[in-house]
């Protein structure tokens, strides 16, 4: 990991962050454009194709997983991991419950305006599976559709030759879903926004996955909703003071584990500090059982960054805006720490809590996204549906200087359409 002094290195280390996420993206999307092809032009057929190659399938599968295999699956985890995803699955629900929008009422002489929630009807839940399973995903997604009245919930995941995951299957069987698919990467993805074959198209597709489902999920907003962009995980870890090199090293290690394209990196005052944490990162990568994949991530993205200036680091965070930031010594600095996914505060406050058992979304935006939206929500899974009326005051009232823009905008039938209630109707 390089260490940067923020002051003296200030663009250089911008460019090397926020570079290293564009060629990311770039190296991606002709593999995505020639998935999406494929499925296009294959339908099903193409879709257990890509599923061999990708996921080691050595015979074909019914894409559509059947309630009996999802319930044979769950019967392999024990009674106290079905207990700990129960108790994953409440915390999320109680937290998530507080999101539900309110219905609102406008009103003013003349004119009422009514604002309520009206749920997407389908609603996709993509769950990584690549590299290692994410039941928790499962959860992230699930519940807040659950929690926003989505008709129809569909979970799919890669499944490793065809086997689905026991704990992805205890979630879906606890969360009572029982439309899951074994198909994973950027061809579930397009499969799911165009509806090929026997599987549906849906109007929302939500849930973290790699570079690769990132770009596929870029591709067809517009076809269907989308989440965010939540692509490799990201974390920044800001000490306005001295903390244990052992804990801020195991925090990095806990988002780097996820893929070698993850981006991680700590800010301190201290030089001593970071030298020290460094050494801690030595000393302890040899215990990561993803040894492999966390050394990739720290050589390809991971930073140390010196700072002087706290309102200086601040501003490069803001700017550099990461998907998980800690904020570890003066809390108050929170108030000008805008655009960040989540910001856990406190040194008992780690991500790996978030991830699981505190209850607030770990689906988060990446890639700098979090400068323009937020994490997986209630509000995600929904639309304001917005009833308007007015009276015949209002439009007495309003009406001329309505008419008056419409002229000015050189738009006639506007003007024509108020002219003639304003004649006609009294």
């Amino acid at each position: 990991m390089k260490v940067w002094h923020l002051e003296r290195e200030w663009d250089a280390f911008l460019e090397a962050v926020i570079r290293g996420r564009e060629q990311k993206t770039a190296e991606v999307q002709e593999s995505v454009e020639a998935i999406k092809k494929q499925v296009k032009e294959g339908g099903e057929e193409a879709l257990g194709s890509l599923s061999t190659r990708f996921d080691g399938w050595k015979k074909k599968y019914p894409l559509k997983i059947s309630t009996g295999e999802i319930k044979e699956a769950a019967g392999k985890v024990d009674k106290k991991d079905l207990h700990v995803l129960k108790g994953m699955i409440r915390n999320v629900r109680l937290y998530h419950r507080s999101q539900i929008m309110q219905k609102r009422r406008y009103r003013r002489k003349g004119l009422e305006v009514k604002e309520e929630a009206v749920p997407v009807e389908r609603a996709l839940v993509y769950v990584p599976g690549g590299q290692v399973p994410y039941p928790s995903s499962v959860v992230m997604g699930v519940v807040p559709a659950q929690v926003a009245g989505v008709k129809e919930i569909y979970v799919t995941t890669p499944t490793r030759d065809g086997v689905l995951n026991p704990y992805i299957a205890a979630c879906c069987l606890l969360l009572e879903i029982d439309n899951v698919f074994r198909l994973g990467g950027a061809q579930a993805i397009y499969a799911f926004a165009y509806g090929v074959g026997s599987i549906p198209k849906v109007d929302m597709i939500v849930g973290p996955g790699n570079a690769y489902v990132e770009e596929a999920k870029r591709d067809v907003y517009g076809r269907v909703g989308i989440d965010m962009l939540a692509g490799p995980s990201e974390l920044a870890i800001l000490l306005t003071r001295t903390f244990p090199p052992q804990i801020a090293a195991w925090d990095l290690f806990s988002q780097a584990e996820h893929d070698e394209m993850a981006t991680v990196g700590l800010f301190s005052p201290s030089k001593d500090d970071l030298y020290m944490l460094m050494k801690e990162m030595e000393r302890l990568l040899s215990e990561n059982v993803r040894k492999a994949t966390v050394e990739k991530a720290l050589e390809k993205n991971g930073y140390l960054v010196y700072y002087r200036s706290l309102d200086r680091a601040i501003d490069a965070i803001n700017r550099i805006a990461p998907e998980h930031l800690e904020l570890i010594g003066d809390e108050s600095a929170a108030k000008a720490i805008r655009y960040p996914g989540i910001i856990y505060v406190g040194p008992q406050t780690c991500v790996s809590m978030g991830d699981y058992y505190i209850g607030t979304n770990h689906v988060l935006p990446t890639g700098g996204a979090g400068r323009f939206s937020a994490g997986l929500s209630v509000d995600t899974f929904t639309k304001r549906k917005v009833l308007v009326k007015i009276d015949r005051t209002f439009l007495d009232t309003y009406g001329g200087r309505a008419m008056r823009l419409a002229e000015i905008e050189g738009l006639y039938a506007h003007g024509r359409a108020i002219r003639a209630r304003r004649e006609l109707l009294r």
